[in-house]
């Protein structure tokens, strides 16, 4: 046997030793973390955003919050200036005022003093009837008598209608008084006083429409504006985070998304905090496939079907897992 012949073999061996080797290296973990491990994905920190603006256009009066400040659910984060609309709203509710003054006196009716009066007028209207009737019989005797001529007569005759007249509307006067208000007048002026506070409504309507008030306890992180710029309906004034609803979206090939189920526990990562883990929970797993979005993995692998799914942050007290940040989920108790 020649000499290179007796080293071949051991070469030959030693060669396939090493691709064994490469691929015990290579393939083996791969192997062992999908099937042993559990599923391993990558993926970016998503939270509930809320960009808030007024419902209304004006010049902003107040913004209170800066960036990174923390606010309550229900806080009052800015205002626009409201003094014209506080200025009618000031004249709306004079009316109203009014219109339930006049109810009330018309429901109450009319004062003892003015009872009163009108039962002194009718007296009076009485005695001039009285005097009146006596000028007419005077007039007629001395009219028969010859002494005074018919114009005498026709002079008292008038006299005594006028006191009639006077006498009738003093009489009616103190029945009115008497008796009160009638109820047709007062229901009249009941609907005054309903449309006189339905002019108040839409006012306080605009003016809340010109506060904006914090959805949920969150996280100021952008402020789109500052106190003394016009904006208009709609547009962001204060972009408002809910740290307390964050959650890594990840894409789980279709072969391995039976292996899931909604309250999988998960073990969250990042190149931020090396080596510490925060806790999270599957809440959302999509119900219809769709190719890899082209920003998570190679070229290749576009063409895979894959699953959208959520984790959900558990135990991240600190904020410390920002939206935007890349992470790794480890699916420890995925379904075998």
């Amino acid at each position: 046997m020649k000499p290179t012949a007796r080293f071949v073999k051991p070469i030959l061996i030693i060669v396939v030793l090493a691709a064994l080797a490469v691929t015990a290296w290579f393939v083996v973990p791969r192997f062992l973390d999908d099937g042993e491990t559990g599923l391993v994905a990558s993926g970016t920190v998503e939270a509930i955003e809320a960009q808030l603006g007024f419902q209304s256009a004006g010049r902003i009066e107040s913004l209170a919050p800066r960036e990174g400040e923390t606010v309550e659910a229900g806080a009052e984060l800015g205002r626009l200036d409201r003094s014209e609309l506080l200025a009618r709203r000031e004249q709306a509710l004079a009316q109203v005022a009014a219109a339930q003054a006049l109810l009330r006196e018309l429901q109450s009716g009319f004062r003892g003093e003015e009872v009163a009066q009108g039962r002194a007028a009718l007296a009076a209207a009485a005695d001039r009837l009285a005097d009146s009737k006596r000028d007419v019989e005077r007039a007629q005797r001395l009219f028969e008598g010859g002494a005074v001529g018919a114009e005498s007569l026709d002079k008292a005759r008038m006299s005594f209608d006028v006191a009639t007249s006077q006498h009738e509307q003093a009489r009616q006067q103190l029945r009115i008084l008497q008796t009160g208000t009638r109820r047709e007048k007062i229901d009249v002026q009941r609907a005054q006083v309903t449309h006189a506070e339905s002019t108040v409504k839409p006012i306080d309507a605009a003016l809340a429409q010109m506060v904006i008030h914090a959805p949920f306890t969150g996280i100021v992180t952008v402020r789109h504006r500052e106190p003394g710029e016009t904006v208009a309906p709609g547009a962001p004034v204060v972009t408002l985070m809910n740290p307390a609803d964050r959650w890594v979206r990840i894409y789980v090939p279709e072969n391995r998304i039976g292996q899931l189920r909604l309250g999988t526990t998960a073990a969250i990562s990042t190149d931020s905090f090396a080596g510490k883990d925060y806790r999270g929970e599957v809440v959302y797993i999509a119900s219809a496939a769709e190719f890899t979005p082209k920003t998570v993995q190679t070229t290749e692998e576009r063409v895979k079907l894959v699953y959208a799914v959520k984790v959900r942050v558990l135990d991240d007290v600190a904020l410390e897992l920002k939206p935007g940040m890349p992470a790794d989920v480890r699916l420890d108790s995925a379904v075998p």
